[in-house]
């Protein structure tokens, strides 16, 4: 009997873990994905980070990705600013740090 119930509470904990996490790593999240992680507080809400982005460089949003990566999420903003250069900025969503800004290729 105690064999079952430590396999059960296994079960349930493996369970819990494919639950709360994407199945493997720099996979992109899904909109949908993203405000679920937001409404459980597990991420940062979207226009927050992209006001720390803007932070770094103004201008137009041209593309917004989230991934699971490395054991935390990160939002990838593509930002084209008032002189034509596209930067990529990455900010952890969970803490919001800047881990990377760059001219993108």
């Amino acid at each position: 009997m105690k064999f079952i119930t430590q396999a059960a509470k296994l079960s349930l904990c493996f369970t819990c873990l494919c639950l709360t996490a994407p199945a493997q790593s720099d996979e992109d999240l899904s909109p949908e994905q993203a405000r679920d992680l937001q409404k459980r507080g597990i991420i940062l809400p979207f226009n927050h980070l992209l006001g720390i982005a803007r932070q770094h460089h103004s201008g137009k949003l041209l593309n917004a990705e989230l991934e699971y990566d490395d054991g935390f999420y990160e939002y990838e903003f593509k930002i084209l600013d008032k002189q034509g250069v596209i930067w990529e900025i990455e900010i952890n969503a969970q803490t919001g740090e800047v881990t990377e800004v760059e001219e993108d290729d």
